[in-house]
C-alpha cells in the first residue's frame, strides 16, 4: 500500500511537472480583423454592441497608438509577417505579388512579381517553428510576396491549434473578412432613420444620410465580427486554454470608407489593438507608439526567441519606447500616390513625391462603395466642404503638417506657419533620413522591377548540397539570406534547419531552400 501511495504521488509530481514545463512558453492567439479604425467601445464608439472584443479589453490591455505601415491590406501583411518596412524590402504596391494563373498584372502590365529584397527577409513564424511552437493561419496569407513553405504546420481554411501536438505551445492565427471594405456594398440595405440618426460622422464628410447608411452597415458588420470572435474564444475555453493564451485582436489597416483606407491619414494608419495577456491587466490602456513592423520581434520575445538583427521593428513587450512611426503609399490597383510620413506624439509630417495629382485617387474599386458615389456627385457640382475639396483638388503641397492633438483628423495644415519651423525641420530631418535609408522606396514600380529582375526574368537558387560527418547530416543551403528544411519520407513535415545543425535523416529525404522573390527549390538525397 505504502509503495503503491509513493508512486501515485511521483506520478503526480511528474505530471505536474510536465504541465509546468509545457506552460513555460505561452499560447499565442492572433485574431485580425479586416480595415477597421477605432469603432470599438473601448475606444469610445459604443454603436456597436461587441460584447466579446470588450470581455478582451476589460481582461487585457487597450492600446491607443498602434499604426500600420501602410493603409491597405497586402504591404502591411508584408511587414507584420517579416518585422520590416514594405519599402525596405519591395513590397509597397499592392499585390504586386498574388497567387494567380495571370502572368501580367493588369493594372500596370507588368509581370506580376514577388519582391527580390536586397536584405535579409524571414518571416517570423519560422522562427517560432524552430522554437517549438505550432504555427496555424486560418486562412488569409496575401502577403504581396510568395509565402515561405516553411512558415506554417498548416495555412488554410482548417488551420487550427487543435492539429497541434499534444502540449505544444501554438501560435495561432484566425483572419475575419466580414467587416472588409467590399462588405459595405455586398451587405447593404437601407437601415432604419433611428439608427442613421445616431451616426455622428467625422468633420471632413457632408451630413448625408446615405453615407451614415454605409457607416450603420459597417456598424453591424462589427457586430457579426464580434459574433465570430466569440465562437472562436469559446473553442478556447472549452478547451481550457483561455488563461493559458495571449489574445491580440487588431485590424490590418485603417476603416472602410474614402479618406480612411488608402489614406496616409491616421484614418487610414492608426488601427485597434486589444492584447488579453496570460495575466489579467484589469482594463488598462497603454500610450506606447507601436508600429505593425515590431509585431514579429514581440511575439518572437514572447515565445522565448531573439529577434534577428536584420528586422526593423522593436518588441513593445517589455515597454521599449519608440518615439516616432512611419509609414507610406504608393500603388492602389491601377493608380500611384507615392507619400511618405513621419508621426510624433503630437505632430505628423507628409511629403508629397507627386504634387501634380490629387490625393484623392478614383480607384476603380472603391466605386462600388454609396458614400463615394455620393462624394463624386458632391464634387462635380461644387457641394464638398473645404476639407473635401482639398481632398479632390487636382495638385497638392510638397508637404503637409499637422498638430495632431488639436487637429486629429489632420484638417488644417500648418507647413509654411513659421510658428512650427522648428519641428517641421526636425520632422523633416528625421523622415528624409528614413526615406533614405529605404532599398526601394524611392524607385518608380518599374525602375525597381529591373534592379529586382536585371534581365527580365526571375532570378534562382542554387541547388543545396549536404556534408556527411561522423556525427550525422549538415545542410548547406548554398544561398546567402536564405531559409532552409527537411523531412524524411517524402511526404513528411518540413522541419526548420537551422545554420551548423546537425541531423540524422533517414535513407531517403528531401531538403528545401526557400528566399523571398527567388521562390523555393527542393532536392532529394539518398
Amino acid at each position: 500500500m505504502v509503495r503503491k501511495l509513493k508512486f501515485i504521488i511521483v506520478c503526480c509530481f511528474l505530471i505536474v511537472h510536465y504541465e509546468s514545463e509545457s506552460q513555460e512558453k505561452p499560447n499565442i492567439l492572433w485574431i485580425v480583423c479586416e480595415d477597421q479604425s477605432l469603432f470599438f467601445s473601448s475606444y469610445g464608439d459604443s454603436i456597436a454592441k461587441t460584447p466579446n472584443i470588450d470581455e478582451l479589453a476589460l481582461e487585457g490591455t487597450v492600446y491607443e497608438n498602434f499604426y500600420a505601415v501602410s493603409p491597405v491590406c497586402a504591404p502591411s501583411r508584408s511587414s507584420i509577417i517579416t518585422g520590416m518596412y514594405p519599402t525596405t524590402i519591395g513590397t509597397h504596391n499592392m499585390r504586386a505579388f498574388k497567387n494567380s494563373s495571370d502572368s501580367i498584372n493588369h493594372h500596370t502590365n507588368l509581370p506580376i512579381y514577388s519582391a527580390v529584397a536586397k536584405r535579409k527577409v524571414q518571416f517570423f513564424t519560422e522562427i517560432l517553428r524552430a522554437n517549438g511552437y505550432y504555427c496555424s493561419n486560418n486562412s488569409k496569407q496575401d502577403y504581396n510576396m510568395e509565402m515561405s513553405p516553411l512558415a506554417w504546420d498548416e495555412s488554410n481554411k482548417d488551420a487550427h491549434w487543435r492539429n497541434r501536438k499534444e502540449n505544444q505551445p501554438f501560435f495561432s492565427v484566425f483572419n475575419f473578412n466580414i467587416c472588409h471594405e467590399s462588405k459595405i456594398w455586398k451587405n447593404h440595405k437601407q437601415h432604419p432613420s433611428e439608427e442613421i440618426n445616431k451616426i455622428i460622422l467625422p468633420p471632413f464628410f457632408p451630413k448625408n444620410d446615405i453615407i451614415k447608411n454605409d457607416f450603420v452597415t459597417n456598424y453591424k458588420n462589427i457586430e457579426k465580427l464580434d459574433f465570430q470572435i466569440g465562437k472562436l474564444i469559446n473553442q478556447l475555453k472549452n478547451d481550457g486554454l483561455y488563461d493559458k493564451t495571449i489574445i491580440f485582436f487588431y485590424s490590418d489597416h485603417g476603416g472602410p470608407f474614402p479618406r480612411y483606407k488608402r489614406s496616409i491619414y491616421d484614418t487610414g494608419l492608426k488601427c485597434p489593438l486589444i492584447i488579453k495577456w496570460d495575466e489579467k491587466t484589469n482594463g488598462k490602456r497603454n500610450n506606447q507608439m507601436i508600429s505593425f513592423i515590431d509585431l514579429a520581434p514581440t511575439i518572437i520575445e514572447l515565445s522565448g526567441g531573439k529577434a534577428p538583427k536584420n528586422m526593423e521593428g522593436v518588441s513593445f513587450y517589455n515597454s521599449e519606447n519608440r518615439d516616432y512611426i512611419f509609414a507610406a503609399t504608393d500603388r492602389f490597383d491601377e493608380f500611384t500616390d507615392r507619400r511618405r510620413c513621419i508621426r510624433s506624439k503630437n505632430f505628423k509630417l507628409i511629403f508629397n513625391y507627386d504634387t501634380t495629382s490629387s490625393i484623392m485617387q478614383p480607384v476603380s474599386y472603391r466605386k462600388n462603395m454609396k458614400t463615394m458615389n455620393v462624394l463624386d456627385s458632391l464634387n462635380n457640382i461644387n457641394g464638398l466642404s473645404d476639407n473635401l475639396n482639398n481632398w479632390y483638388k487636382k495638385s497638392k503641397r510638397k508637404y503637409e503638417l499637422y498638430d495632431l492633438k488639436n487637429d486629429p483628423y489632420e484638417l488644417n495644415n500648418l507647413y509654411g506657419n513659421m510658428d512650427y519651423k522648428n519641428i517641421f525641420d526636425e520632422l523633416n530631418k528625421k523622415l528624409s533620413k528614413w526615406i533614405n535609408s529605404s532599398d526601394y522606396g524611392n524607385m518608380s514600380e518599374v525602375k525597381m522591377l529591373k534592379e529586382m529582375w536585371p534581365k527580365g526574368v526571375k532570378p534562382i537558387l542554387n541547388e543545396p548540397s549536404i556534408s556527411k560527418l561522423n556525427n550525422g547530416t549538415k545542410i548547406n543551403s548554398n544561398n546567402l539570406n536564405s531559409s532552409v528544411g527537411w523531412r524524411n519520407n517524402k511526404s513528411g513535415e518540413w522541419e526548420i534547419y537551422q545554420e551548423n545543425d546537425i541531423i540524422n535523416p533517414t535513407n531517403n529525404f528531401d531538403i528545401i531552400v526557400f528566399k523571398p522573390g527567388y521562390g523555393s527549390i527542393i532536392k532529394s538525397f539518398n
